[in-house]
């Protein structure tokens, strides 16, 4: 049984992916305000922003939890390819894009309930899954 000074330790490769998890369910659940209206420049308007933040937001947070825990980040060292084991990294693969889509949902699903003024829609949903989906695509090629 390993003691609880290595599950701390094998855990912290997560905190960037965690943090930023956080940072997504704060902006995305927190109640709407007069400051969010963004004006934009006249080039940007008619971009669907919104989905593109969805995309971005989803695909960072897939793309810290694989760079500092499925790559084993050690500093600015990277560990060896060998020192992972690739179906115990595919498992985790999985597992992380299957958690990060079902959050998207809960999300999408909570801002329908809470009436706090955010307006709960699929395409965000859509758009926080290609998110992951293109940056788990980009991480397994490079």
């Amino acid at each position: 049984m390993p003691a609880i000074s290595q599950i701390i330790k094998s855990k912290i490769p997560l905190i960037p992916a965690v943090t930023w998890g956080f940072l997504i369910l704060y902006l995305t659940l927190r109640p709407k305000s007069d400051g969010d209206v963004v004006s934009l420049p006249t080039w940007l308007v008619g971009l669907p922003i919104d989905k593109l933040a969805h995309f971005g937001f989803w695909g960072i947070w897939y793309g810290l939890f694989h760079v500092f825990y499925l790559n084993n980040w050690r500093g600015f060292q990277r560990a060896p390819k060998q020192s992972v084991k690739s179906s115990n990294n595919r498992k985790y693969q999985v597992y992380g894009i299957i958690t990060m889509i079902l959050i998207g949902g809960l999300v999408e699903i909570f801002q329908y309930h809470l009436q706090w003024g955010r307006e709960a829609e699929w395409a965000d949903l859509a758009a926080d899954a290609a998110g992951v989906l293109t940056a788990a695509l980009f991480y397994k090629r490079f």
